[in-house]
């Protein structure tokens, strides 16, 4: 039987993200994550489906290249099939150099942090490890080409979500911060021609303008149904700020970090900005979250109620001004450092570098 549709009619994957995919080895319908436990929980409450894409944050991309790294995992360590393939693409300087997350702290970001990159199945062994290298490097070889790719992707995901009457959720830095441009990688202009846009609405009924080259999260969440959301530890100003990433049409939820020296200064100013603030604290699974949280830094506090941030990764549907408890994750790996990068789950004052943060608990 022929092919349904032909290579050569409208919707068929533009040929400079073809050849990007094939360069870097993967396919479209790969390259996002449908399905981990938080998206599965989110789809079952009934609120849509999720979409989220993975890299190698930080300096990991660099470590992994760099022969003699044995790492605490292998994980963590030199990744032998990456080092090869950036040779072959002439992006061993730029890997690295790259740092996906220009706001990390020692908690989080160092050779032994704590990194969620490394939890679940993205601390066991290599094969995650290498699939987020490679989407990471192929996102360095072309930025434009891979954006478009991630836009293709997302357009699939929709249509298929529409035709279930479904929403569909995009999270397209799920484990890194791109600092590339304002918003992250995904914050670049994206040019799409008339054919092209009019493929998009045609085959999968995605409305893109072809007059304008704006971000693909402006041309994403331009669209009924779909929702375009981050976790972000950027501070509230600057052209890669909270606010920067708003206006680039993403609904973002800051990340409290406890080892900064601005951590409550800055959790305070997201806070009052409207943003919803994501609190790491070490409890244990199934047990109670704390229902406020107050932050103090010099004479100014502000105490919020709490969200239960472990039943869905959907933040857009929670409230705005609310503190987001996660409870930590395992992170393989992980050294003493990362012990930095949660509060403690008990009522007791936390004094932090700048001021304090007291959990409560419901008596």
């Amino acid at each position: 039987m022929p092919p349904l549709i032909h290579a050569a009619t409208p919707g068929a994957i533009p040929s400079d993200v073809r050849d990007l995919l094939a360069r870097i080895g993967f396919s479209l319908p790969k390259l996002l994550t449908t399905s981990n436990q938080k998206i599965n929980k989110g789809q079952a409450l009934g609120h849509g489906r999720g979409l989220i894409l993975h890299h190698l944050p930080a300096r990991a991309l660099a470590r992994a290249i760099t022969p003699g790294n044995e790492g605490s995992t292998t994980a963590r360590g030199f990744i032998p099939s990456l080092l090869e393939l950036a040779e072959r693409e002439g992006l061993t300087a730029a890997a690295l150099a790259h740092n996906g997350c220009p706001w990390m702290t020692a908690g989080c970001g160092s050779a032994e942090g704590g990194c969620l990159n490394f939890s679940g199945h993205g601390g066991m062994g290599q094969t995650v490890a290498a699939a987020r290298g490679r989407r990471t490097l192929a996102m360095l070889a072309n930025p434009e080409a891979y954006a478009r790719a991630v836009l293709w992707s997302v357009a699939r995901h929709y249509a298929a979500a529409r035709l279930a009457g479904e929403p569909l959720a995009v999270r397209l830095r799920g484990t890194d911060e791109g600092p590339n441009f304002a918003g992250g990688w995904h914050g670049m202009p994206v040019h799409i021609t008339p054919g092209e846009a009019l493929s998009l609405r045609e085959r999968y009924g995605l409305e893109v303008s072809p007059h304008t080259a704006a971000p693909i999260t402006e041309r994403l969440a331009a669209n009924p149904g779909l929702a375009v959301y981050e976790y972000s530890k950027a501070t509230i100003r600057g052209d890669l700020g909270l606010i920067a990433q708003r206006a680039a049409g993403v609904d973002v939820t800051a990340s409290f970090a406890a080892d900064r020296p601005t951590a409550c200064r800055d959790g305070l100013a997201a806070l009052r900005e409207g943003f919803r603030l994501a609190v790491p604290v070490a409890i244990k699974r199934g047990a109670p979250i704390p229902d406020r949280v107050t932050i103090l830094s010099g004479l100014d506090s502000i105490t919020v109620p709490t969200v239960d941030g472990d039943q869905t990764d959907h933040r857009y549907l929670d409230p705005h001004a609310v503190a987001v408890i996660l409870r930590t994750k395992l992170s393989r790996g992980a050294g003493p450092v990362a012990d930095l990068f949660s509060l403690r789950g008990h009522e007791s004052t936390q004094p932090l570098a700048d001021g304090a943060v007291t959990l409560s608990w419901p008596s």
